[in-house]
């Protein structure tokens, strides 16, 4: 199998109809479907008819490699940009509005509203510190990790001569 290539391929017909950027009907759903919901993998399973019973391990591989394709990662741009263009309320005019109060502020002396402007620049721009993430690892069905690693007993010397290499006194055998 070549190197990067999944054992997992959706299936091609034939002759799979393109439109005019050389996107297929379900390239262009997979594109639509992520811009909207922001999750390739909500995307894959909208776009190609996953079933319930797909794992998701799967999904998360297959919907990645599509977020990397030549054509669709160039189209999802291009829906960013057409967004972006017909908002009325960008990043750039929040950036502005954000610098404006921080100038009036300056002016009027008000620390806390300078505070406060500069404050959201950061955020408008994901500059602040990311909220504490906990993370859980479980084994099979949530339970705990199993190791296939068996515990090995060490003789009085094999002990003795780990004792030594980490640099403890070998008295603490006795």
């Amino acid at each position: 199998m070549l190197a990067g290539a999944s054992r997992f391929r959706r299936p091609r017909m034939a002759e799979e109809a393109r439109d005019e950027k050389g996107l297929t009907p379900k390239q262009e759903a997979f594109a639509l479907a992520y811009f909207e919901t922001g999750s390739a993998a909500e995307a894959y399973r909208r776009a190609y008819n996953v079933g319930t019973d797909a794992r998701d391990s799967w999904i998360y591989v297959e919907a990645c490699q599509l977020l990397d394709h030549p054509k669709i990662a160039p189209r999802i741009e291009e829906l960013r940009k057409q967004a972006e263009k017909l908002s009325i309320f960008t990043r750039q005019k929040a950036l502005e509005e954000f610098e404006e109060a921080r100038a009036l502020a300056l002016k009027t002396g008000s620390a806390a509203a300078m505070v406060s402007a500069t404050a959201g620049k950061v955020k408008l721009f994901g500059l602040d510190a990311p909220a504490r993430i906990r993370a859980e690892v479980t084994g099979k069905d949530g339970g705990p990790i199993e190791s296939k690693t068996e515990p090995r007993e060490l003789s009085a010397a094999e002990l003795a001569e780990e004792l030594k290499r980490r640099g403890l006194p070998s008295d603490l055998l006795d």
